[in-house]
């Protein structure tokens, strides 16, 4: 039995992971997870239930510390992370007044051009439909009985804070998230809200993600099989617990986060202001150490891969999925594969379905079409990539990958092969679990700094790309590929 055990709890878009981790010397225990269920009440919106989420909390917590043999009294601390944007209107006493509306919900694309075309020039970040101003503005137009008896709007992870502490907060990264973020300032931007006639309210203070946020209460350890000493840290979103889980990669990495979505990452010096080319970037606090970073986003990766399994065979497993691929060799005459699904994300900004299969042949078949998806989420990663740091600075960053995509061994030598470079992929994929063990590391004090607590961490290995004969049709596919994007959000006007 280990001595002193922190948990690292993410609640992701597709699922709920909680991992154990010894705290001293941050390896991996164990993981419990299971699936978060996604409502479509209607096109183009997404929710989850909170009360859902807490339970399958509590099952997951016993079920490990049960499977792994650890006492209660060894947990030290919880981290949290979180998917971001996302939010959940609750009543003073706590209660849900509305579903969670989740990050790719679209609903919100009226209320989101709106702020785009009158207040843009106060905000940090492009104004598009993921952020949670445009879904609260949303709330207050169309639900507005539910927006009324709103007392606080919790981001998902600050959800099962409070559930854990029985105190309404958040932190500063998921907080930056909102579009209602003064990064100068370091706050809540008082005069967004007020010009837009939302109450501070409604938002819950913010503070550092290594914070500690409070002990379990009595209830709440009960449920989890936990003691109510056990502290739990303020946690972050679950991008910027990816960048801490990584290891707060030196400023010359780029560091890829590839799951149901994708997030290129780059640590900045300091926060800039919304202008011409942040356009395709967003902006970020990290929750630690005040630093910041920024993000190019594909809304579709580890999603268009599901989408696309579901679609031939939902009883079909990913391994299954890979093995279809990997009978096409990919290339310069394969059709292509834009992975809009839910929007273009970095670095045409479109919210929609956008998704294209371009340039297929009667000779197209289920293996084809199937790598056709595969090269077209890399080549789409790499687009991104390129929008965000340019195309002569790309060459020259060091390639970190992050994620379930990258597990893939397929997936990892199509990545190497369309960036034309050497990649290195953390053989551990739960970034963002991890990073919130880190959070609750140093907020127990068993740990000085996030940092130097993971320096030790095994995190992977190195993919090379294919030899020059063989990367060549990646070359010419990838020109079609941005050919063929150009060509798409041209007939939209973007």
């Amino acid at each position: 039995m280990p001595d002193h055990v922190v948990l690292g709890i993410d609640l992701g878009t597709q699922g709920l992971k909680v991992i154990a981790v010894r705290a001293d010397d941050a390896s991996i225990i164990g993981e419990a997870s299971a699936s978060v269920p996604n409502l479509t009440p209607a096109p183009g919106w997404l929710e989850q239930q909170p009360d859902g989420w807490w339970r399958m909390l509590c099952q997951l917590t016993r079920q490990l510390l049960r499977e792994h043999d650890i006492a209660p009294i060894s947990v030290a601390g919880i981290g949290l992370s979180g998917h971001m944007h996302s939010i959940l209107p609750l009543r003073a006493d706590g209660s849900i007044a509305h579903n969670c509306i989740v990050w790719a919900d679209t609903r919100s694309q009226p209320q989101a051009g709106s702020l785009a075309a009158n207040l843009q020039s106060q905000l940090w970040n492009p104004a598009i439909a993921p952020y949670s101003l445009a879904k609260l503005l949303w709330l207050r137009e169309h639900r507005p009985a539910v927006y009324d008896e709103t007392a606080v709007a919790l981001f998902p992870k600050d959800y099962l804070r409070w559930r854990l502490v029985g105190a309404f907060a958040t932190d500063y990264s998921d907080a930056s998230g909102s579009l209602m973020w003064d990064f100068a300032a370091r706050q809540w931007d008082e005069s967004l809200l007020a010009d837009l006639d939302i109450s501070p309210t409604l938002l819950p203070p913010a503070g550092d993600s290594c914070a500690p946020g409070g002990s379990l209460t009595p209830e709440a350890a009960a449920e989890l099989g936990l003691l109510p000493s056990t502290i739990v840290a303020h946690g972050g979103g679950d991008a910027a617990c990816a960048v801490v889980g990584a290891g707060i990669p030196a400023v010359d990495t780029l560091l890829i986060n590839a799951g149901t979505a994708v997030q290129v990452i780059e640590l900045i010096a300091e926060p800039t202001s919304f202008d011409a080319r942040r356009a395709i970037r967003y902006l970020f606090e990290l929750g630690v150490d005040s630093r910041c970073f920024v993000i190019g986003a594909l809304n579709s990766a580890g999603h268009s891969l599901d989408w696309w399994r579901r679609l031939l065979d939902p009883a079909q497993s990913h391994a299954d999925l890979e093995a279809l691929a990997a009978k096409e060799p990919g290339g310069a005459d394969a059709p292509i594969f834009l992975p809009w699904l839910q929007g273009t994300g970095t670095p045409f900004l479109l919210d929609g379905p956008y998704g294209s299969f371009v340039q297929l042949s009667a000779t197209a078949d289920q293996p084809t079409m199937t790598r056709a998806v595969y090269d077209g989420v890399a080549m789409g990663i790499r687009l991104c990539a390129e929008a965000m740091v340019g195309e002569e600075a790309l060459s020259t960053k060091r390639l970190l990958f992050t994620g379930g995509v990258p597990k893939s061994p397929l997936m990892r030598q199509i990545l190497a092969d369309v960036f034309g470079r050497e990649i290195r992929c953390r053989s551990f994929s739960d970034m963002s679990a991890l990073g919130a063990a880190a959070h609750a590391a140093v907020a127990c004090e068993l740990a000085e700094n996030a940092q130097s607590w993971l320096a030790d961490f095994d995190y992977g290995e190195i993919q090379q790309p294919a030899s020059d004969s063989l990367a060549e049709p990646y070359r010419s596919a990838y020109d079609r590929y941005k050919m063929w994007a150009a060509r798409i959000t041209a007939n939209t006007g973007a």
